[in-house]
């Protein structure tokens, strides 16, 4: 009987070891999966990846109480009402730690003469109205509803031509592990390329965790670096120093001290129309009668829950406005206004030159501190009119305790 020949042997061990490797992997991934120990789970629970969303997120459920307030949309809102607040309080603000609204705060208290609400900023960049519904979708779902949201929104949070399907965007993306995608699936990712991720999820269950499993083996490393860092029972690194040495966080998309506000320093006029011209460059119809959907869903997850929406239509620059395929902005506002009118939410229309000059803008589309200041003011004024948002506001605690989920999806 012949021998095999040691090169024969070593690749049949090799190919062995691979399969068993393989079946390993198989029987763990199964086990995970009938386990399910990283499950949907609440906003609490999603993992800190250094993301604009994470980092929002992370605030949100930390706050003292369920936020009273909360602003949804893109950087039309987040930019203008941060750097108001560094204006305001004098102090810089970093967009990683820093959420809130803190003259909105002093300006409901002061205007209706009620407790000062806490007013959060959940405001995303790039963010569009399908990112809006799953962050309203998964504050419901976690219990921690707000008695008020106002949702701040332009003709490019329903068609940006540089958004494939609202599945990819990166908050629909994170947050999608706190709710149940399935009923929204082919709204969110109408096409099967951009199913790939989620699909293989479904069958790969260490795929779709990965982003937890992630985190908790950065926690593990993050003690780790903290224990050979301690002397004499203290550690020689801060938080901040930990976060710099895990080679996951170094590439995060935002980093404390990455972005902040300085107190008492606008930024220079910049001409972003070429930016423009790419988002407008035609009329994204499949994206647009998404978004729609995405928007009644929206304002009927917040009826269902008992949660006030005030819609603002936001200020844009007249040039802004200019760049849109004919007819696109007012096929728009129409949709807007027609849906807000039945699920009884509030429209205010703040597209106006002559409240909201091109002087008070940064670009042709976010707003400056002063513009920021100005929407404060108009949105105040717009809600101390209102008799639903002036009950809420007055009634003690915040909401709180949600019915657990919008109306079908």
């Amino acid at each position: 009987m012949n021998k095999p020949e040691p090169d024969n042997l070593k690749s049949v061990i090799a190919k062995s070891n691979a399969m068993a490797v393989i079946v390993v992997v198989l029987l763990v991934n199964f086990a995970f999966a009938f386990l399910n120990p990283f499950g949907k789970t609440t906003l609490a629970d999603l993992p800190k990846d250094h993301s604009w969303i994470s980092w929002t997120t992370s605030d949100f459920v930390s706050q003292p109480a369920t936020p009273d307030i909360v602003f949804l949309g893109s950087s039309l809102l987040l930019h203008p009402l941060t750097m108001l607040d560094a204006h305001h309080l004098k102090r810089t603000v970093d967009y990683a730690d820093y959420h809130r609204s803190a003259y909105t705060e002093e300006r409901i208290a002061a205007s209706m003469g009620v407790k000062k609400p806490i007013a959060f900023n959940y405001a995303m960049p790039g963010g569009m109205i399908s990112d809006d519904w799953i962050i309203t979708e998964a504050m419901v779902r976690s219990r921690k509803k707000p008695k008020l949201i106002v949702l701040g929104i332009c003709a490019r949070d329903f068609m940006d031509c540089k958004v494939r399907c609202p599945g990819v965007m990166p908050t629909f993306k994170y947050l999608s592990k706190a709710i149940d995608m399935q009923p929204v699936l082919d709204l969110a990712l109408p096409n099967l390329t951009d199913r790939t991720d989620f699909v293989i999820g479904k069958i790969a269950y260490l795929w779709d965790v990965k982003p937890a499993i992630q985190e908790l083996l950065r926690g593990q490393t993050r003690s780790a670096i903290a224990a050979c860092g301690v002397t004499n029972g203290a550690s020689q690194f801060s938080p901040e120093q930990l976060d710099k040495l895990l080679t996951a966080d170094m590439s995060a998309e935002l980093e404390r001290g990455m972005m902040v506000e300085e107190p008492d320093k606008e930024r220079p006029f910049s001409d972003n129309t070429l930016e423009y011209l790419q988002r407008y460059k035609h009329r994204h119809e499949s994206l647009f009668a998404s978004e729609k959907q995405f928007f009644e869903k929206l304002l009927i997850a917040a009826k269902s829950n008992d949660i006030k929406v005030v819609v603002v239509n936001m200020p844009l620059t007249t040039l802004n406005v200019k760049l849109m395929p004919p007819g696109t902005y007012n096929e728009y506002l129409d949709a807007v206004q027609t849906l807000t009118s039945r699920y009884d939410a509030i429209f205010a229309d703040f597209n106006d030159d002559d409240r909201f000059p091109s002087s008070l803008f940064y670009d042709t589309v976010h707003m400056n501190s002063v513009g920021g200041k100005r929407f404060v003011d108009a949105l105040v004024n717009v809600i101390s009119a209102d008799k639903v948002c002036i009950e809420k506001l007055s009634a003690p605690g915040a909401a709180g305790i949600a019915s657990g989920g919008g109306q079908p999806l």
